[in-house]
């Protein structure tokens, strides 16, 4: 009897057992190469420091174009380090962060297809102040939809269809196959001067030999609060005319600062510094002995930062500008030229009634 039993029980063990095994859950395997991905994950937009864009090239004049920031400004390093838009690189770095998209192609056989070969495509890296990489990828032809194209990570084969058309961000708007040169215009900050005017204690204008000076001076002024009469100090702007301080209306002066404390050039031609195939440059843009300059001086400082202007770049177009503080040659427009130095002879007229 025990010995049935213990069959018994011996068969209900196997029953049990065939329908754990039946009725076991299977793990099945996930293929996330079948879904929308974020393609660079883990890098932040200020992380970044470096960005470098380049086609690779056997000609002399590489395809290339360089950023770099230091403290809060990026500056472009392939264009006489001059200043970038911080905007334009804000929407670049965006497209590349927050770009999502699906594996396209797994074969390196048709890296070919989508012009994404390392000799094909734009190699963008993204890197850290210590110029560590944080994203090396290569950017494809622009994909058949509205703002899309095709990634890949440098030195793998998988292909990613993207929702982001990064080529525009870079001005590319050709055929990459025939791209010769990176434009940089779209990332070159072209304000080339930015002078905030409540830190300013002097502006002058030298035009045809004149002078014309303003400083900023300090006074009491009567103020009435209550029936009760007191003074505070008030600031004023006076055009400085030999010995005498004569005072302007306010609203002339805004206008005039408004138009010298920001100028735009047209581009950025050159870079002017202290090495010896600097020496000519002076002579070669009209800088040696200028007839317009536009100065400022800083409240508690004694260095002036001067705006020079040459000779014209072309007959009636416009002037060459060198920013002396940052080294930097513009062309000025001549519509620019003459809103600037129509002050000299405008604002001593602006007299306070």
């Amino acid at each position: 009897m025990k010995e049935k039993h213990l069959y018994y029980l011996a068969g209900v063990f196997v029953f049990l057992l065939i329908i754990y095994f039946v009725t076991k859950p299977r793990h099945t395997s996930v293929n996330l190469d079948e879904f929308v991905q974020t393609i660079v994950f883990g890098v932040s937009k200020e992380d970044v420091k470096n960005i470098e864009v380049y086609k690779e090239s056997a000609e002399d004049n590489p395809i290339k174009l360089a950023l770099t920031k230091q403290e809060d400004q990026w500056y472009l390093t392939t264009k006489y380090n001059c200043k970038a838009q911080e905007s334009a690189i804000n929407r670049l770095l965006d497209a590349v962060l927050e770009m999502t998209g699906k594996v396209r192609s797994t074969d390196p056989k048709h890296l070919e297809k989508y012009q994404i070969t390392d000799g094909q495509g734009i190699h963008l890296l993204l890197k850290d102040e210590a110029q560590k990489p944080l994203a090396n990828l290569i950017i494809g032809k622009k994909g058949e939809d509205y703002n899309t194209g095709f990634v890949r990570f440098a030195g793998k084969d998988k292909v990613y269809f993207v929702d982001k058309n990064v080529l525009s961000n870079l001005s590319i708007n050709g055929d990459i196959d025939t791209l010769s040169v990176l434009k940089d215009n779209s990332f070159i900050d072209l304000e080339a001067v930015k002078q905030d005017k409540d830190k300013l204690d002097m502006v002058a204008l030298v035009h045809k030999g004149k002078q014309m000076i303003i400083k900023k001076v300090e006074r009491d002024v009567e103020v009435v609060e209550d029936s009760i009469t007191t003074t505070k100090k008030e600031e004023f702007w006076v055009h400085v005319k030999g010995s005498k301080e004569i005072d302007l209306e306010k609203k002339e002066v805004d206008n005039f600062l408004r138009d010298v404390c920001k100028i735009r050039g047209q581009k950025v031609v050159d870079r002017i510094g202290n090495s010896l195939a600097d020496m000519n440059k002076n002579s070669m843009y009209g800088l040696g002995r200028p007839q317009n300059v536009v100065v400022f001086k800083e409240k508690g400082s004694e260095q002036q930062q001067n705006v020079i202007m040459g000779k014209e770049y072309e007959k009636d177009k416009g002037y060459f500008m060198n920013v002396q503080y940052d080294g930097l040659v513009y062309h000025l427009s001549g519509s620019n030229f003459d809103k600037i130095f129509k002050w000299a002879d405008d604002l001593p007229e602006k007299v306070k009634k």
